[in-house]
């Protein structure tokens, strides 16, 4: 019986030991023979930064800001407030008359002290002392966004009629005649006005108007 025992206690410990050396060889499979230890002190490697994709904006009033995409060297353009019927005065020149056709220029200063951007179509309404006069606007030409710079000016060009319309009455009362422009600069919402010496506009008050400009010749 204790011979029994012995052999069979054997048997065990020679297959425990097998067992281990298989263990030991799976230990070795597992870790990447292939890959070769870092050197002493380096970081592990990490993806290269890709480049900035992103265009240049346009910066306010003309400026172009640069990306932080693209190298983060370039530095954002001021921004500049955009002009509102405060900072702004306006008057009308006279710029003729051709075939029943009359012209103007409206002229807007800045006055604020400050540089201003702006870009569009003024709002225009015709008056006279007993309030408003038929005043109907169309809007020609591109729009583009200008700054005007302290003291400076931007323009606008009028285009009406003095022929009456067939339903109106020949002659300067074709409508009533005004006395003042009422004006609200572009993209504002309160008035400032300009006096109005050029007679009665006819076609219904029908004026043709070009968006503001800094370029005071008439094109």
């Amino acid at each position: 019986m204790p011979r029994l025992i012995w052999g069979t206690l054997t048997a065990a410990a020679i297959t425990a030991a097998l067992a281990g050396c298989s263990s030991s060889s799976h230990a070795g499979t597992s870790s990447n023979a292939n890959t070769a230890p870092p050197a002493p002190g380096a970081s592990a490697a990490s993806p290269a930064p890709s480049r900035g994709s992103g265009s240049p904006g346009g910066g306010t009033g003309g400026g172009t800001s640069g990306n932080a995409g693209s190298g983060g060297t370039g530095h954002a353009a001021p921004q500049r407030p955009h002009c509102t019927s405060g900072m702004l005065t306006a008057r009308l020149t006279d710029l003729g008359a051709a075939a029943g056709n009359r012209y103007a220029t409206l002229v807007l200063t800045n006055k604020s002290g400050k540089h201003c951007t702006t870009g569009g179509w003024s709002g225009l309404q015709l008056a006279d002392a007993e309030g408003a006069v038929p005043t109907k606007v169309i809007r020609e030409g591109t729009a583009h966004t200008i700054t005007v710079y302290n003291g400076g000016h931007a323009y606008e060009r009028l285009h009406w009629a003095v022929v009456p319309a067939g339903d109106e009455t020949d002659g300067a009362d074709c409508e009533p005649e005004p006395t003042v422009l009422k004006v609200i600069p572009p993209n504002d919402t309160e008035q400032i006005a300009a006096t109005w010496t050029f007679g009665a506009v006819c076609q219904h008050g029908q004026i043709r108007l070009t968006p503001v400009t800094t370029n005071p010749v008439p094109r």
